[in-house]
């Protein structure tokens, strides 16, 4: 793929590890001009909230201070050919995951409730208690990593208070390549072979009585 169509714009150059010829016959040649190590890493990654399915990831990371193309990669596991994915261009220092599609032996389930009471003096702010239990299960034979997203509500009305009872943490800049919504947050969790773990959290919406919307819907 043509870096200017793959990164907007592109300058780097290449330096080839010794000269080649190239036979002028009309057809195509390819030419290795040099390798680049990559360094990869497994993970998976389950948003329960819209879907209950986990996702296996591999996270490439281009640890060297050559540029890596965009273009077709080939991924195998155990020497077994798994699927063709398309590689973005991966500037020195850059990381990017590519999907490997589900997950089928590593299970996410996730339930909430919601508590509506009234505080205040008067009673006059409404409380709004989301409280979230997400359960993870590993069928695999080896230990996994697993990292679950959330959203919490962001408000910009100063008088509307959301407190978080949660030990997720929100992601670092640069830490995730994908952006993220304004809210989210993270839990990673690492799973041994045949493990299983239980996530609790939520959070806390006070809204006062002057600032709830007439047959609103308040808990979305």
């Amino acid at each position: 793929m043509r870096p200017r169509t793959s990164a907007g714009s592109f300058d780097h150059r290449f330096d080839a590890a010794a000269r080649a010829d190239v036979p002028s016959d009309g057809t195509w040649h390819t030419v290795t001009v040099g390798e680049i190590p990559v360094v990869l890493h497994t993970e998976h990654l389950c948003v329960p909230s819209v879907e209950q399915t986990v996702y296996a990831t591999l996270a490439v990371s281009n640890t060297t201070r050559q540029a890596l193309l965009a273009g077709p990669v080939e991924v195998t596991v155990d020497d077994d050919f798994l699927l063709t994915a398309a590689l973005p261009t991966l500037a020195p220092g850059g990381v990017r995951r590519i999907g490997l599609g589900p997950a089928e032996g590593v299970r996410v389930t996730r339930r909430t409730h919601l508590k509506e009471s009234t505080a205040g003096l008067r009673n006059n702010v409404t409380v709004l208690d989301h409280r979230v239990h997400v359960e993870l299960a590993n069928r695999l034979a080896g230990p996994v990593t697993v990292e679950v997203h959330e959203r919490v509500p962001v408000s910009s009305e100063p008088d509307v208070r959301i407190e978080e009872r949660a030990d997720w943490t929100a992601p670092e800049d640069g830490a995730v390549p994908e952006p993220l919504a304004p809210g989210t947050r993270v839990w990673r969790v690492e799973l041994p072979a045949g493990g299983t773990a239980v996530l609790d959290g939520g959070y806390e919406i006070r809204i006062p009585a002057g600032k709830a919307l007439v047959d609103g819907n308040r808990r979305s």
